[in-house]
């Protein structure tokens, strides 16, 4: 109820306090000006509940949703629904156990995993159902692909950018779901009462600060300097000068420091990751999974960006480990901030890596970058190419969805000697092919040739035919794979 004392927002003067009503008059103190306004016009603002995600769990096929998988398998993209992708990975269902497990257990013994193999050895559609299974647990996820030129861990900011600018939230119990960084500081602002005293949130000069001043305004994305302010917590550094203003305008004396671009800065961006994790996770999230692949672009860094990429490497590892108080005091030229030894104090965030290797530099260059990485022996994973057999388990249970799932032109599929030919077929070509030169994605793409003929044909194709087309196709393909490294 709108009464004297109450704090209330209204869509043009912004938030302020009821000094008195008078039938459906309020006087409104905003930024101490006194405004007569119509209670119509006010909203309450009230102190929210923590809302708890739900673990959506594993889900049935329906016939949409697998014809959506075989679009995005003859693409050769990740399916963007999370059981779809686990359900149409090589051994999917397992993969997603050793995830579940491993992220079931973060906040007691940490979750850190570095994915290393040669390209194609499927590190990136690993990291995807890493994202997946997060998601329907109740994670937040944040991921992104290493770029010297736009995500660059030799300057910290433009990867912390990234990962905010890439954060994915999974359902509430509602059904509903943030959508990005910007509505997650409205959630903030409406458990004010409970962000505030979380330790990590309260040490911070920047998520602290910026959300004090921030709370004095009205949530809203048609107000270029508030979202302006928002993107400037997001490390969009040179978006200081809005956020200053405002802070100036609500009267608050103490003033916001400008987040670092320069120098050895890992340990500022690390610290506002750990802050994000312990937001979302006193929201009721999970809390936060990063996920970063194309580790291996430091390899070819200068001394000096090596350096300053490998000290943010170092402190977003420990960040996912249980304490440690052998660790050292890491490089940092903003000891100035006086954060807390956060480094020493986790686990804090769930971390996934990919890393290719090097056939050339892979003595010389990548096995320090993963004794880098990892704390512990189990941290790291070399992935390897699934063999023949699991293979062609996975295209006879594809083969029957397909046959019962994608309608009357699939008959030839419905015959169990069909199917079982087709996958003896391309089993025969993938165990021709070593194992270190196996791209899956083609593998799987010949799998969904076979409907794609199909239903492609004007005629009705016989499985004669249609065994000898996907033997020629998959000829080509162990063909071009085993001579990709001549």
């Amino acid at each position: 109820m709108i009464e004297k004392g109450a704090e209330v927002e209204h869509a043009e003067f912004g938030v302020g306090s009821v000094v008195s009503r008078f039938g459906g008059i309020a006087t409104v103190s905003f930024f101490g000006d006194m405004i007569d306004v119509d209670v119509n016009d006010l909203r309450l603002r009230i102190e929210s509940k923590s809302i708890l995600t739900v673990q959506q769990g594993e889900r049935e096929f329906s016939d949409l949703t697998f014809r959506k998988a075989l679009e995005a398998i003859n693409l050769g993209v990740v399916p963007t629904d999370s059981q779809l992708l686990i359900d149409t990975t090589i051994g999917g269902k397992k993969i997603a156990g050793e995830i579940e497990t491993q992220l079931n257990n973060a906040n007691s013994h940490g979750a850190c995993r570095i994915f290393t193999g040669y390209y194609g050895s499927g590190k990136s559609h690993h990291l995807s159902v890493v994202k997946a299974v997060a998601l329907r647990d109740g994670w937040v996820t944040a991921s992104l692909e290493l770029d010297p030129k736009a995500s660059d861990p030799a300057k910290p900011a433009t990867v912390y950018q990234g990962l905010v600018a890439s954060l994915e939230f999974p359902e509430r119990q509602d059904g509903s779901r943030n959508d990005d960084f910007f509505d997650l500081v409205k959630e903030i602002h409406d458990n004010w009462l409970k962000i505030r005293l979380l330790p990590y949130f309260r040490r911070s000069p920047w998520f602290y600060q910026a959300i004090r001043v921030l709370r004095h305004y009205t949530h809203r994305r048609d107000d270029m300097e508030y979202v302006a302010s928002v993107n400037w917590l997001s490390a969009q550094i040179r978006l200081i000068g809005p956020i200053r203003r405002l802070c100036r305008i609500a009267g608050i004396k103490e003033k916001i420091p400008l987040l670092p671009h320069t120098k050895n800065n890992g340990v500022v961006y690390a610290y506002n990751l750990v802050v994000l994790h312990e937001v979302l996770k006193a929201l009721g999230y999970k809390g936060l999974a990063i996920i970063v692949d194309e580790v291996e672009h430091i390899r070819s860094y200068a001394i000096n960006r090596y350096i300053y990429a490998r000290n943010f490497f170092d402190v977003l590892v420990r960040c996912s480990h249980p304490p440690r108080n052998d660790l050292s005091y890491p490089a940092d030229d903003f000891r100035h901030f006086n954060l807390p030894h956060f480094w020493r104090e986790g686990p804090h965030f769930a971390l996934f890596l990919g890393l290719t290797e090097s056939i050339a530099d892979h003595r010389e260059k990548t096995l320090p970058i993963l004794r880098l990485l990892t704390q512990r022996k189990s941290d790291g994973h070399r992935l390897s190419p699934p063999d023949a057999d699991s293979y062609k388990l996975w295209l006879l249970e594809f083969l029957n969805n397909a046959a019962n799932r994608l309608g009357s032109r699939m008959h030839e599929l419905r015959n169990v000697e069909t199917r079982e030919r087709l996958a003896d077929t391309l089993r025969y070509s993938f165990r021709r092919v070593p194992r270190h030169d196996l791209v899956l994605r083609e593998w799987t793409k010949l799998a969904g040739l076979i409907p794609a003929i199909l239903m492609s044909s004007e005629r009705d194709i016989g499985a004669d035919e249609l065994v000898n087309h996907i033997a020629i196709a998959a000829k080509q393909v162990s063909d071009q794979q085993k001579g990709s490294d001549k």
